[in-house]
């Protein structure tokens, strides 16, 4: 199982912006998101696609649009290289029947960038231990 420590996000992050996918599709992607993977939470900031900044450490003060938030046994399943049914995207995951992940947050935001948020988030399949 992953860690989804500060060193498997950094890894995540390298891959995204090393990715020109990801640039291309977002392009107009500017957000901070908290992801939460169990006990570790971050806030990721995307601007036009790439993670220009993870902030670590997380506090009342932390500003984000939307917000992830599953156990790391459903994250765990989500970055498998074939996840199991119900957990290959965030829309499967967060469904009221599954409901491993709650979204909250201005979801606009979310909705409007949902192409090049998820292609980051599948890249998450290819982070190495």
């Amino acid at each position: 199982m992953p860690a989804f420590d500060v060193r498997w996000v950094e890894r995540w992050q390298k891959m995204v912006n090393q990715d020109s996918v990801a640039r291309l599709l977002g392009r107009h992607f500017d957000a901070d998101v908290m992801l939460e993977f169990g006990p570790h939470a971050y806030v990721v900031s995307f601007e036009r696609g790439a993670i220009n900044r993870v902030q670590h450490e997380i506090g009342a003060e932390s500003a984000y649009q939307f917000a992830l938030r599953a156990p790391s046994e459903t994250w765990s399943k989500f970055v498998q290289p074939i996840p199991p049914p119900m957990y290959n995207d965030i829309i499967a995951m967060s469904h009221t029947l599954h409901g491993r992940l709650k979204i909250e947050g201005d979801v606009k935001v979310m909705w409007q960038n949902l192409r090049a948020f998820a292609w980051a988030l599948d890249l998450m399949r290819a982070v190495k231990e």
